[in-house]
C-alpha cells in the first residue's frame, strides 16, 4: 500500500454570522444532523490566534451518512465571504448518492446552484453539481458512479456523504503542489489542465477555458485540489478572528510530530472533540489557506 502522511480529510470549517440559520440550512436541504455544540474554549481560541471567538458558539454537523465532518463557529462581525474569487479554500467537494434527486431539494436561496449536474470533463464517472451555501462557501455536490483510475475515490449510499475533496484557490499551482508534496511525504501529485465552469462563469471567460490544475492523493480515497486563479485576490482574515467562508480545513496525519518538525510549528493540545486524541498543530499554505494537521484517530476512511 502507498505510504503517505496525510489523510483522511477529517472535517471543514465554516464561519458565520448567524449559527441557526445556516445549521438549519444544512439540516432542512441536504439532511445533515446536529452531532455536538457548544462554546469556543480558550484553548481553541489561542489555538487559532482568534481572541474575538472565545465563548463565541459552534456547532459540529453530520452528513446524512452519519461522518460528523462540517464545522460552524459563529461570528456575527466577520466580512462576507466572496465565492469563486479569493485564494485559500474555495470549494468543499463532497459525495451524494443521486445528485440529480439531490438537485430537487434546492427550493429557495439558502443554497444557490451555480453548476446544474453534468458530467465532468475529467470523466464520465463523476457528475456533480455546484451551490453556494449560507457562508459564502462553494460545494461541489459528486456522485461517484464507478472507479476512476488513477485517482482514490470514496462513494456513499446516502443522500449526503463524506467531504473527500478540498478544493484550493492559488497563484502558484506548482508552488501549492510543492507544498502539500512536503507534507504528504508520498508520491508526487498530477498536473493537468481542465475546464473549471464555475470558474469560467464567475470570472467571465470564455466556458471551454482551461485551468491550470494540480492534484495530490491522500489517505482515505481523499485528495487536495489545486485550481491556479492567479487573479484571485488575496485571503484576508478577520482580524483576531478566522478567515470568512471556508475558514479551515483539518486534515488526519500518520506522524503529527513529524510535520511538526518539518513545519517548525508547536503541537498544541485541544480539548474539544474534533480533534480525537486532543493533539493538533496549524499551519498556512501558499495561498493563504489554514490547514489544522490532528493526530490519527477515530475515522481511517470515507463513510459510504
Amino acid at each position: 500500500m502507498t505510504q503517505r502522511c496525510l489523510g483522511p480529510i477529517q472535517g471543514a470549517t465554516l464561519l458565520t454570522r448567524d449559527i441557526r440559520s445556516a445549521s438549519a440550512a444544512y439540516q432542512e436541504v441536504l439532511g445533515f444532523t446536529l452531532q455536538t455544540q457548544g462554546k469556543i474554549g480558550q484553548d481553541l481560541a489561542q489555538f487559532w490566534s482568534a481572541p474575538d471567538l472565545e465563548g463565541r458558539p459552534f456547532q459540529v454537523l453530520a452528513a446524512a451518512n452519519g461522518d460528523p465532518w462540517l464545522r460552524l463557529v459563529q461570528d456575527p462581525d466577520c466580512s462576507t465571504a466572496t465565492p469563486l474569487k479569493c485564494q485559500g479554500w474555495m470549494a468543499l467537494e463532497s459525495n451524494v448518492a443521486d445528485v440529480d434527486k439531490l438537485r430537487n431539494r434546492f427550493k429557495d436561496d439558502r443554497f444557490r446552484i451555480i453548476g446544474e449536474p453534468a458530467y465532468l470533463q475529467v470523466s464520465d464517472a463523476i457528475k456533480a453539481m455546484q451551490v453556494i451555501g449560507p457562508c459564502g462557501e462553494v460545494h461541489y455536490l459528486t456522485q461517484i458512479e464507478r472507479p476512476v483510475p488513477p485517482f482514490e475515490l470514496p462513494s456513499t449510499n446516502s443522500v449526503t456523504g463524506s467531504l473527500f475533496i478540498p478544493v484550493l484557490c492559488a497563484p502558484d499551482r506548482n508552488a501549492s503542489l510543492t507544498f502539500y508534496q512536503q507534507l504528504n511525504d508520498g508520491p508526487e501529485g498530477m498536473r493537468f489542465d481542465t475546464k473549471v465552469t464555475v470558474l469560467n462563469n464567475a470570472w467571465g471567460r470564455d466556458i471551454e477555458h482551461q485551468y491550470p490544475v494540480a492534484t495530490l492523493q491522500l489517505n482515505g480515497n481523499c485528495l487536495f485540489e489545486i485550481d491556479q486563479v492567479p487573479e484571485a485576490y488575496a485571503l484576508e482574515a478577520n482580524e483576531d478572528s478566522l478567515p470568512s467562508g471556508i475558514s479551515i480545513i483539518t486534515c488526519y496525519v500518520a506522524n503529527l510530530d513529524k510535520i511538526a518538525e518539518l513545519t517548525e510549528r508547536e503541537i498544541c493540545q485541544i480539548d474539544n472533540d474534533f480533534y480525537p486524541n486532543g493533539r493538533a498543530l496549524l499551519v498556512k499554505g501558499e495561498a493563504g489557506e489554514w490547514l489544522e494537521l490532528v493526530e490519527q484517530g477515530g475515522r481511517t476512511a470515507s463513510h459510504i
